[in-house]
């Protein structure tokens, strides 16, 4: 495989995408003061983008409060984040806050609090809705020393992309912007009645874990993490519906929900709408997943139909269930060929770090491992084995794999399989869950694998300061799938001058280009030894499955650093009814952890996030206990060297309500 040539590529200044109203009052607030530095200037900006973001990009709506909590700002502008660019926002009428300083107790009424020690209080941020108009302008940061977008701020932890090393566009892209924007008007209840599944819901185990946001009748939302039951629960005491929309698990009134889910759906459109033919399409590159960002790759899908290239509609080649598909061709090729082989397919050195880890736990489970690899021309290869790596290499090369598992774990949604396997790739831990165990009883051996890899080296954290990188093991399978579209696929496309942009793992390419497209991809996956499954969505896009074209949230969750969890703070909530006559293993393990740590002044030197995580999922502990964890589990993986005196306290009672347990049998 030839290795990329450098290319010569423009350096846009960088900058937000922002409604005019709201950045022309920045620009005379703030980047008309002489008086402030070009740093503060660019502080205002990002921050003002960020807010942005969450509230209009994520579609949580126009007018909702966005809980972005006091940790998240400390570790972007430090401990005087209030004083230095919050403040000033809201005294110029930028952004507007509110104090959503309550907790849920367990009869369902509502405590306000004024202390910490009372409740969490959430302080919630959003943009002044009078700014928010449907004119946007691109507007610039101060082009002085390192600047960081919004963008690299959220999605990339703080690391500023980099140029690609493939040819540049050379092509003009545009759209209609009327006839796009009357569509989305004219169809905005459609998609989202569309994208609300309320029966979903329904086929879910009560034990599954889920991100689950409840929205507020005062203007905001929850994100937390907890069961379908609970969720249930919840639901029911506050007189609202649990359901599925795009891709997420919410609690809300789902008449109300629709009525502010509406008009953010049109607004965030036409916001993406405005970049095309406007914002140069400037191609950057992560360096956590090596993927191609542009204002084009998280274009909605739905609208796509009224994007052209040179004048001529597009057309999508889609790689089916990507993540799995590379991965299934990693353990055929290593089977087949050997390590060596499989180090030889890629020239990324971050890629090659990932196989290394990817190898030495293959090298643990040789002796499990089939003898014969699976023949990637021929379905009926290895039909017969009783081996579930091979069962699993034939189930993703030959079937639909998301169906396969549908039906194993006897769910009554595709999705909800679709979401159980990425839930597999991208939680952190390896912690166990109802669907997880079924898998984990289907194909024994992939979870272990998995389960591996996604150990991290303590010995190596400690000495290169960092326990997650190397043992991600969704970031790895983006990282490859990266190098298989971007410096393969999309390079040679771009070298035969074929009109084309990424998303991902799948390629726009002009009507006309199919077949070239097509060809390449073969080639490309041919010479890597890899299994291709592709489907092409044509221009008629009214008949496209948008589920499978979006790129899912799971996806983002993972990839870009966890932003739900670490950006949003959890407040309040429902004690959870106590189960102290039994608790399974998991649970017991927990606890005698934590009584052989005993009764200490201060836990920092005694425990990490994982295992603050593990006592958190304590199924008696009340939700106000597991919010004060949450809270310290952010912190300590965000970096910070000790655990707060309600975690300190906290952790004191349980051990003392441990020692008061009769758990002598279960021992």
């Amino acid at each position: 495989m030839a290795v990329p040539k450098k290319a010569s590529r423009k350096q846009y200044a960088k900058g937000e995408s922002l409604p005019k109203k709201l950045a022309q009052k920045i620009e005379q607030v703030f980047f008309d003061n002489d008086k402030l530095e070009y740093r503060t200037k660019n502080n205002f900006l990002q921050c003002i983008a960020i807010i942005f973001y969450y509230q209009v990009t994520q579609g949580n709506g126009l007018t909702v409060y966005v809980p972005l909590g006091r940790n998240y700002w400390k570790k972007i502008y430090g401990g005087n984040y209030r004083k230095s660019v919050i403040s000033p926002l809201i005294q110029n009428g930028i952004i507007e806050s509110l104090d959503f300083g309550f907790r849920t107790i367990p009869d369902g009424t509502v405590q306000t609090t004024k202390g910490k020690q009372d409740g969490y209080v959430g302080v919630r941020y959003r943009i002044n809705p009078e700014l928010l108009e449907e004119q946007f302008i691109f507007l610039p940061y101060v082009d002085k020393g390192k600047v960081l977008t919004a963008l690299e701020r959220i999605l990339f932890d703080t690391q500023e992309f980099k140029l690609p090393e493939i040819p540049d566009l050379n092509f003009r892209v545009n759209i209609n912007i009327n006839k796009a924007n009357s569509w989305v008007e004219d169809n905005a209840e459609r998609i989202c009645n569309e994208m609300l599944k309320r029966d979903t819901v329904n086929s879910l185990p009560d034990g599954l874990q889920i991100e689950c946001r409840e929205y507020l009748d005062n203007g905001s939302f929850n994100v937390r993490y907890q069961s379908v039951k609970w969720s249930r629960i919840i639901a029911e005491a506050h007189n609202k519906e649990f359901f599925y929309f795009n891709n997420s698990y919410y609690i809300a009134k789902v008449d109300e929900f629709l009525q502010q889910r509406m008009p953010a759906l049109i607004y965030h459109y036409k916001h993406e709408i405005s970049k095309i033919g406007t914002s140069p399409v400037e191609e950057n590159r992560s360096p956590v997943t090596l993927r191609i960002y542009s204002h084009l790759t998280n274009f909605p899908s739905r609208i796509l139909q009224f994007v052209v290239i040179n004048n001529k509609a597009v057309v999508q080649l889609d790689l089916r269930t990507s993540q799995f598909l590379i991965f299934a061709n990693l353990l055929n090729v290593y089977i087949k060929d050997g390590e060596h082989s499989l180090l030889s397919l890629f020239n990324q050195n971050r890629n090659k770090t990932y196989l290394k880890r990817l190898i030495s736990v293959l090298k643990q489970h040789q002796a499990q491992l089939p003898q014969v690899a699976v023949d990637i021309s021929n379905r009926y290869s290895g039909k017969t084995s009783s081996c579930d790596v091979t069962n699993f290499i034939n189930d993703v090369f030959f079937k639909d794999f998301y169906t396969v598992v549908q039906q194993e774990l006897g769910l009554d949604d595709r999705l909800i399989a679709k979401h159980a396997l990425f839930k597999l790739l991208f939680k952190k831990t390896n912690r166990p869950d109802e669907l997880l165990n079924k898998l984990a009883q289907l194909y024994p051996i992939v979870i272990n694998i998995i389960a591996e890899f996604k150990k991290p080296d303590k010995k190596k954290a400690v000495e290169a300061g960092d326990d997650t990188r190397e043992s991600n093991f969704s970031v790895f399978l983006q990282c490859i799938e990266a190098e298989i579209f971007v410096d393969n696929i999309l390079k040679r496309l771009r070298d035969e001058g074929i009109p084309c942009f990424s998303r991902h793992d799948s390629i726009i390419v002009v009507e006309g280009f199919e077949k070239d497209a097509e060809r390449i991809a073969k080639t490309v996956f041919a010479d890597f030894g890899f299994k291709y499954n592709h489907k092409v969505e044509e221009k008629f896009w009214e008949a496209v499955d948008f589920e499978e074209l979006d790129d899912d949230p799971y996806m983002q969750w993972l990839t870009d650093e966890d932003i739900l969890t670490t950006n949003y703070d959890t407040i309040g909530g429902f004690a959870e009814p106590i189960k102290d006559d039994f608790m399974d293993e998991d649970e017991i393990q927990t606890c005698h952890r934590v009584l052989e740590i005993g009764l200490q002044n201060d836990y920092y030197e005694h425990v990490d996030a994982d295992f603050l995580e593990d006592i958190s999922n304590l199924s008696w502990l009340n939700q106000s206990e597991r919010n004060i964890l949450f809270d310290d589990i952010i912190n300590l993986r965000s970096g910070f060297s000790f655990v707060q005196g309600n975690t300190n306290q906290l952790l004191r009672n349980l051990v003392e309500r441990i020692m008061e347990m009769d758990l002598q049998d279960e021992w």
